[in-house]
């Protein structure tokens, strides 16, 4: 189902990708060269501030939609902003500092106007916009001289744009957390899943693998080449000259110019350039006596100098290796070589980088911790070397382009008011791809190119193994979808009414399991439906069967002369096996038959249409009353089972005279109300019938005066049971003595009116109880 936005949520949406839109003007801005001719510092800056601060109040509105308490946030965010532009560098970061904390307090509910599908897409819009604002970030450095823009402007564009940072953050944050992935179908949920538990750590891995070896490789570079600059001055420690090689400045200098100076008739000084000494070796010899005679305990501290040493100097802005001797001893002297691009140049060889040295300053606290400062504070300062041994000037594209390749720190000696200090400066070595394939893939004997085809076979085994697992994978989630798609085409199956559907899954796992159940539920499904349908027509043939039943019982009660007659039955099932009859004869007598077949149901109707039937045919035939109760007992002896029997009463009723004449077959007494209130029963007859064929029957007759009242009825009145008790406890039947007490209370009404009163006071006893058997009553009454 496809979501409708509501306004609030297109409202929301169009914020977003406006917002969006704006800082992708700012980065696209930011990430462009510097053409001469299009845009001046000045100018980007002004157009990448205003796209921020534009896309950050489109933030705020966002923000803004749902929340509580919005005037005081806006007055908030609105301080913040006058901070930035009114208290420069320190404003900005104070409204900086404003708007994180304000965003920090929100629980971003504007989120939730978006559907769950835009949800999920705003959250790769939020890390495109991280990478936009980066690109953005870089050109508020720049600035020219002659066409600066306004701090205010930059002050405001850079509080919009931590405040964005921030924003954005928080609402990735909020939107993972909150992320629900309902609107992706399963294949696309098991890939993500699979992108996200197997292919992201991965990578993250081999990352992580790439810049620990980048940087150890790099900072073991850093660390030879300091070791490298030290070798030179052990060499020069022990009186070998360097000059040529790989110096090529050096000079000479001893405190007493008669003093032979052994350096100068070194064989290697033809190959450096000799220049004078500086003024400062004066002074810096003077310097050294100071430190290492005059002050006590100065030969401790100081890190590189001693009385004949060798060492590491920063003086006149250039760095120098320099092999003191006799210092302190009254006559002085030095050989020093120039740290200069030849030296520099061999060393960046020996590595295989460029090297770019530069000058800072570390100051030990008053806590004995090492503070970092700038090259401006340092007792020299040094403006810096950068050399490479090789030409990149050929080809600048990207396999020459230099990166940063590790560096290390290495201590040297200054001096300033004529005391010694130690001044630490930074080897920044930087590489290219061409300098990393001659370290491992050049050379007839570099044993480096083993480690590569090493490593290289080692990954080509990784890979192979990250594809059969790739592939393992996507075969499991391929049998998960494809288990899926087979359950949910078996289930809309179904659900169009196809109740042959079979599903046939090889799966052995939960999915087989599910689809088993599948298949008996629909062979359940469809056996219910044949026997609901077999019920429904077993429920129509029952009607149909009702309808004949009751077309087989009298459809009205007669009206005759002299007496009043009424009767009922009620199945307790939907066909019972009671029997009623009125048989008029000659307009001058009346036949009244009851009777109860054996069981309940189907059995019972038709065991009881044979009845009625085989009554119809002999009363026919002029016999007296006993002779037709036994022939019709013979014809249901020869045309039923013997397990299948009725209690019958039969009396035939001369509407003249008043007499009547009966004969019972094992049924129920009829009862006789007389004038005087005293109660008779009628039950002259014989066995049940159905049982034995050729059984002789008795009748009696008797006469019935004005007002009394004769009471024909089966077991189901004397036998219902009440609600509180079992149905076998003859205390909780409703019994013969109710039944005679109904017919002696209600004797001065019509015979319907006594019908009627019997059979309210059995429902009355039966109240919430269902009707456990069929309920058959007649009652005939001669009229005062």
């Amino acid at each position: 189902m496809k979501d409708t936005p509501s306004p609030q949520g297109r409202l929301a949406w169009n914020l977003v990708l406006l917002n969006m839109l704006l800082l992708l003007l700012a980065g696209v801005m930011g990430a462009l060269p510097l053409v001469e001719g299009t845009f001046a510092p000045a100018a980007r800056q002004l157009f990448i501030g205003a796209a921020v601060i534009i896309a950050w109040l489109v933030a705020i509105r966002f923000i803004l939609m749902d929340t509580w308490g919005r005037w005081f946030w806006l007055i908030c965010l609105a301080g913040a902003a006058l901070m930035a532009a009114r208290f420069g560098s320190g404003g900005m970061i104070a409204g900086i500092a404003i708007s994180c904390t304000v965003l920090s307090f929100r629980r971003y509910k504007c989120w939730r106007h978006v559907s769950a599908r835009r949800r999920a897409l705003g959250f790769g819009l939020g890390i495109l916009a991280l990478v936009l604002l980066s690109l953005a970030q870089g050109f508020w450095d720049l600035h020219d001289p002659d066409e600066g823009i306004h701090e205010t402007v930059r002050n405001l564009g850079g509080w919009a744009m931590g405040s964005l940072l921030s924003f954005w953050l928080w609402s990735l944050f909020h939107l993972a957390l909150r992320m629900k992935l309902h609107f992706l179908r399963l294949r696309s949920k098991l890939a993500v899943s699979a992108i996200l538990i197997g292919l992201v750590p991965l990578l993250l891995l081999a990352l992580l693998g790439v810049m620990v070896f980048y940087a150890g490789l790099g900072g073991a570079r850093a660390t030879r080449a300091a070791n490298i600059l030290d070798s030179w001055r052990q060499t020069a420690s022990v009186g070998v000259d360097l000059s040529g090689a790989p110096f090529d400045t050096t000079f000479v200098w001893s405190e007493s110019a008669t003093e032979p100076t052994p350096w100068l008739d070194s064989p290697h000084s033809s190959r450096a350039v000799t220049i004078p000494a500086p003024a400062w070796v004066s002074d810096m010899a003077a310097a050294l006596d100071y430190n290492l005679i005059a002050v006590p305990g100065a030969r401790d501290s100081l890190a590189t100098a001693s009385l004949d040493t060798t060492g590491w100097f920063l003086m006149g802005q250039k760095i120098w290796l320099m092999d003191w001797r006799d210092v302190g001893g009254g006559h002085p002297r030095v050989r020093a070589w120039q740290l200069g691009t030849k030296p520099l140049k061999e060393l960046s060889g020996m590595i295989k980088a460029g090297v770019h040295i530069t000058s800072v300053r570390i100051d030990e606290g008053e806590d004995g911790e090492f503070t970092l400062g700038s090259a401006e504070d340092g007792v020299q300062r040094f403006p810096g070397l950068k050399v490479i041994y090789r030409d990149v000037s050929d080809d600048p594209g990207f396999w020459n382009e230099l990166i940063y390749f590790g560096g290390t720190l290495f201590r040297m000696t200054s001096i300033a008011n004529r005391e010694l200090d130690t001044v630490t400066v930074f080897i920044n070595l930087r590489a290219g791809w061409q300098d990393l394939k001659a370290e491992f893939l050049e050379g007839e004997d570099n044993l480096n190119i083993a480690v590569v085809v090493a490593l290289g076979v080692v990954a080509g085994l990784f890979l192979i193994l990250e594809i059969f697992a790739l592939f393992f994978g996507v075969r499991i989630s391929e049998g998960i979808v494809s288990a899926v798609h087979v359950l949910h085409t078996g289930t809309r199956s179904l659900g169009a009414g196809d109740l042959d559907t079979h599903i046939e899954l090889p799966n052995e796992d939960e999915f087989g399991d599910l689809a088993y159940s599948f298949n008996e539920m629909t062979h359940a499904m469809k056996k219910g439906r044949e026997d609901a349908l077999a019920r429904e027509a077993l429920t129509r043939e029952l009607a149909n069967a009702r309808e004949i039943q009751e077309r087989l019982l009298p459809a009205e009660e007669p009206i005759v002369k002299g007496f009043q007659v009424a009767g009922a039955s009620i199945p307790s099932r939907q066909i019972g096996g009671d029997y009623f009859d009125f048989l008029l004869q000659d307009n001058d007598c009346l036949g009244v038959a009851i009777g109860d077949v054996s069981g309940k149901g189907m059995p019972a109707a038709l065991l009881m249409s044979n009845l009625q039937a085989s009554l119809h045919g002999q009363v026919l035939h002029p016999s007296s009353v006993a002779e037709i109760v036994g022939r019709v007992n013979d014809l249901l002896v020869h045309s039923t089972d013997s397990h299948m029997f009725a209690t019958f009463f039969y009396g035939l009723l001369d509407l003249n005279t008043g007499t009547f004449i009966s004969t019972n077959a094992g049924h129920n007494p009829p009862l006789v109300l007389r004038k005087s209130g005293d109660m008779e029963t009628l039950g002259t007859g014989g066995l049940l019938l159905g049982m034995l064929p050729d059984q002789p029957y008795r009748q009696e007759m008797i006469t019935l005066e004005a007002g009394e009242v004769v009471v024909l009825y089966t077991d189901g009145i004397t036998e219902a049971v009440g609600p509180s008790a079992e149905e076998d406890d003859p205390e909780a039947m409703f019994g013969e003595e109710a039944l005679i007490e109904v017919i002696r209370r209600s004797r001065h009404l019509p015979a319907v009116g006594i019908k009627e009163a019997i059979l309210d006071s059995v429902a009355e006893h039966t109240s919430g109880v269902a009707q456990s058997d069929d309920i058959t009553l007649v009652v005939i009454r001669r009229k005062d």
